[in-house]
């Protein structure tokens, strides 16, 4: 009796070890680690994939800019937030549950959720990005390299100056001005070169001029280079155009070396104002470029940085680009992510959606979002990224995909390239049957959502405030939508508004971000809570008692006009918690699922934890009254 009442104790504890470590009342998988942290999780890919390089989309690189022209006091540039930026600067669990033994393996994770204004019904599916190359295996070419540094007047400004302001300089805060910060950030990439790397420097403003010519760094004076570049001096205009002709020049006759990589990185605040300044120009000159195998990288400098410029380059192929608004976060962007910053690892990436059930409706994360059609998804280069734990920096593309037919399954095909070229594809299905919301196949597709959702709103806020209120959503109720807008290349200061109706919009959103941060646990997520934060004080206040619109279910045609944030039921459909791209670890993550259910009722696991741990006591009391009796026997 008494053994058995031991083993009943043991399997109830450990029950509730498993129920403590996946609970949570989302209708999702169990939370661990947090954003970026290191907990394992079902879908985590934690079998050996935290040794390996994480993979993330080309482009924009983070959302600095947006974030600090709101802290300034300003309102951004649409453009200053891409959707790829945004996921960049966080964390994600990318649904892979078996190790990637290939340089690039995708898997998939499906979400059902509820627009968190209206109360539609939406679908998505994030595209996990995964690599089986170690962090120990993982070395980039040597480099033929040109760092091309904008030293026109506008670079003399600081980091929190709008430089063109209709004829008036706005100061924000006494910072490094922008050529200083340059130079020496330009010298701290130095420290990263290998002595067979080659090196050049360009500077222009007016004009372009050599600093140092391509030369092998074990060949440089780095001492004289040192101090030439913290000469730099900033005056003049900006002609780009013939910055970007004397680099070329200078690596031309080095490009076609396929032992090397061959990359122009600019230092700029990207406005141009001589020269050739038309984007759709410049654009196609690096893709002229990308094609003999120069590859492109943009540093944006300044609150002032003009990402509408960099934001039509992004698509090329190879290129990448950074916006930092401060010293210290220069620095460490040409430091410490120098090696992923120049290194391709996957070009051309597409996915295709097969069959008729269903269809894309947008993308988020890739700069190709606009040459998505119903049926194909395109990448044009995915880098190496950091990981922290199990997640990966900017590890997944989300697809929103609405229903056209009666089939539960996409069909997925997936192609992509190598550096060495040679096609590959890899053919996987995923299924949304018996999905109702709120359902999400992992915390990364959840992650992406909520962001996804963030960067709507905030874009389409943006436009509607630059546009004096003619863009944007025509109520506080509208769903929060995907919305192009028009481009223009005058960079000038709006300060910062929130008016109607984004000042009701934003207030409601609020309480749904909050919600799917602290459902998370993901600790980033603060920089944009604290973003809405500032634009729903700007808007006058904050309304309270908002829901999330988790709690009732609703389709598009009988939208709730006051959606529910408060603690939405779990999903009753099969709990699965990601759809890798082998068709996915089911089985644990049913358990996670199970377990999570169970965790979910907290009084319940007292009162078993209770009985449990009277039982245990009693045993070991009973055991020892036993060992006293048996001792006494042997003395009598």
């Amino acid at each position: 009796m008494r053994q058995a009442l031991l083993a009943v104790a043991v399997v109830a504890l450990v029950v509730l070890a498993g129920c403590g470590s996946a609970s949570n009342d989302s209708g999702g998988p169990a939370l661990g680690g947090g954003d970026g942290g290191s907990g394992a999780m079902a879908g985590d890919g934690s079998s050996g994939g935290s040794n390996n390089v994480g993979v993330s989309v080309g482009g924009a690189a983070d959302a600095n800019a947006f974030r600090n022209n709101v802290e300034e006091g300003y309102v951004p540039q649409p453009t200053d937030l891409t959707y790829e930026g945004l996921f960049h600067d966080y964390y994600f669990d990318t649904g892979r549950s078996r190790p990637c033994e290939a340089l690039f393996c995708p898997s998939y994770s499906t979400a059902v959720t509820r627009d968190p204004l209206a109360n539609d019904t939406e679908r998505f599916v994030t595209v996990g990005l995964n690599s089986g190359i170690s962090k120990a295996d993982f070395e980039r070419k040597p480099l033929n390299l040109v760092v091309v540094v904008d030293t026109s007047g506008s670079m003399s400004d600081r980091f929190g100056e709008y430089y063109d302001d209709g004829g008036e300089r706005q100061r924000v805060d006494d910072n490094q001005p922008k050529i200083d910060a340059a130079g020496d950030a330009v010298v701290s990439m130095l420290g990263r070169l290998n002595a067979s790397d080659r090196v050049g420097v360009v500077a222009y403003d007016n004009t372009a001029r050599t600093v140092q010519s391509l030369r092998r760094v074990d060949e440089t004076d780095r001492s004289d280079l040192r101090s030439e570049l913290r000469s730099l001096r900033a005056d003049g205009g900006t002609n780009l155009d013939a910055g970007m002709s004397r680099a070329e020049e200078m690596v031309s006759a080095h490009a076609d070396d396929s032992e090397r990589e061959t990359r122009v990185v600019y230092v700029t605040d990207a406005m141009p104002n001589l020269g050739e300044t038309d984007g759709g120009a410049l654009e196609s000159r690096m893709r002229s470029y990308a094609n003999r195998g120069i590859h492109t990288t943009f540093v944006g400098v300044g609150v002032d940085f003009n990402s509408r410029l960099t934001e039509t380059v992004s698509t090329v192929r190879g290129a990448n680009y950074y916006s930092v608004d401060s010293p210290a976060q220069f620095d460490e962007r040409m430091d410490e992510g120098f090696a992923y910053m120049v290194t391709p690892l996957v070009y051309n990436l597409s996915l295709e959606v097969a069959g008729d059930g269903y269809r894309i409706e947008n993308v988020y994360g890739s700069p190709r979002a606009d040459a998505a059609s119903a049926e194909l998804m395109e990448v044009t280069t995915l880098f190496p990224a950091r990981r922290e734990g199990n997640e990966t920096e900017g590890g997944v593309v989300l697809l929103e995909v609405a229903k056209t037919g009666s089939s539960p399954t996409l069909d997925l095909v997936a192609s992509y390239e190598g550096p060495g070229g040679g096609a590959r594809t890899v053919t996987r299905n995923v299924s949304f049957e018996s999905r109702t919301a709120p359902h999400y196949g992992s915390t990364g597709v959840r992650k992406a959502v909520a962001l996804a959702e963030y960067g709507n709103l905030v874009r389409n806020w943006m436009a509607h405030e630059r546009a004096g209120g003619d863009a944007g959503a025509e109520s506080a109720e509208a769903a929060v939508e995907y919305r192009e807008h028009d481009e223009q290349w005058v960079q000038s200061s709006v300060d910062l508004a929130v008016s109607p109706p984004y000042d009701r919009r934003i207030d409601r959103f609020l309480e749904y971000f909050r919600a799917q941060q602290s459902a998370l646990g993901a600790d980033r997520m603060e920089q944009d809570l604290a973003v809405l934060e500032r634009l729903a004080e700007a808007g006058g206040g904050t309304e309270s008692g908002v829901d999330d619109g988790s709690a009732t279910p609703a389709d598009r045609t009988a939208a709730s006009p006051v959606p529910s944030f408060t603690e939405p039921p779990a999903d009753d459909s099969d709990p699965t918690a990601a759809l890798a791209d082998e068709g996915g670890d089911s089985e644990s993550a049913s358990n996670a699922g199970v377990l999570g259910r169970l965790g979910g009722d907290l009084p319940l696991l007292g009162a078993i934890n209770l009985l449990v741990t009277l039982a245990v006591a009693a045993y070991g009391v009973s055991q020892k009254r036993q060992s006293r009796a048996t001792a006494s026997e042997r003395v009598e």
